[in-house]
């Protein structure tokens, strides 16, 4: 946190890259392996329906949007590899233990493969690890192209999975950073976040996401280069009863944020 006490430099800035707006609540996002794909869960509690979009991460061109299942709602999003996306499905609703997987091909757009006693814990090198409880609980590792079960790779404990994703530190506000980044947006922008705030320093750049105490909490980004300048101000939600957790990310020599809980922005780092 040494750049919030020392912004004498010029840095780079960000520039307006892609937004989408989808016709319902961004629930959750996945990331390929490799970067290039992002997939959505956007769920409408009004008429209890979760569709799935998935766009490139880069230019956000839309790969396929609004993709629905026959199960309408009891299915989630756990993973994504470079070319297919693993669901979760909630095979009991009284029972949240009873779930099962189903792999789906990103390009050929199809259904490849699902499992009807499976409960995901981890995927990458090309296997799926989860539970599986109808002879005893007992680890299943599956081949994510085929879901056929296999052994697991040799000398490997778990499976290595990547973090792609550039994510914030998050700091309650009995924390010394807390103060720290409060005292500095005081002082220099007459802003009193509250509660809690996400920090993040990359590429010469400084992002915070933080609450200020409207009628009820407010949820803002504000983006700084290294010689102090204001590259980007926005208010990702108002009217909140709590906060959020990993309120912006960076990916692909970008940052993404939510909006309004509908919306998807992405801007250039340049």
């Amino acid at each position: 946190m040494h750049k919030i006490k020392d912004l004498n430099r010029l840095g780079r800035s960000i520039e307006f890259n892609f937004s989408h707006v989808f016709d319902g609540v961004i629930w959750n996002t996945s990331v390929s392996e490799n970067s290039e794909i992002m997939v959505l869960e956007v769920r409408r509690h009004d008429v209890q329906q979760v569709s799935f979009s998935a766009l490139e991460t880069r230019t956000g061109r839309q790969l396929w949007k609004n993709l629905t299942f026959d199960e309408p709602w009891w299915i989630s999003l756990a993973a994504v590899t470079n070319h297919t996306v693993i669901f979760t499905l909630y095979l009991e609703t009284n029972n949240p233990d009873r779930k099962g997987i189903m792999a789906y091909d990103l390009f050929e757009k199809k259904i490849m493969w699902f499992h009807n006693d499976f409960a995901l814990t981890t995927v990458g090198n090309g296997q799926v690890r989860g539970m599986a409880s109808k002879h005893g609980v007992r680890e299943v590792v599956l081949a994510v192209a085929t879901g056929q079960e296999v052994k697991p790779l040799a000398d490997i404990a778990e499976p290595e999975k990547t973090e792609v994703a550039h994510r914030p530190h998050q700091y309650p506000a009995d924390h010394a950073y807390f103060h720290t980044v409060k005292t500095f947006l005081e002082t220099t922008f007459n802003l009193s976040p509250v509660v809690a705030l996400e920090y993040l320093e990359h590429d010469s750049l400084i992002f915070i996401s933080f609450y200020l105490g409207e009628k009820e909490l407010a949820n803002h980004l504000l983006v700084l280069s290294d010689g102090g300048e204001v590259v980007l101000k926005e208010k990702l939600d108002e009217a909140l009863k709590g906060i959020g957790l990993d309120t912006f990310f960076l990916l692909a020599g970008s940052v993404f944020f939510v909006k309004n809980r509908v919306e998807l922005d992405s801007y250039k780092i340049v």
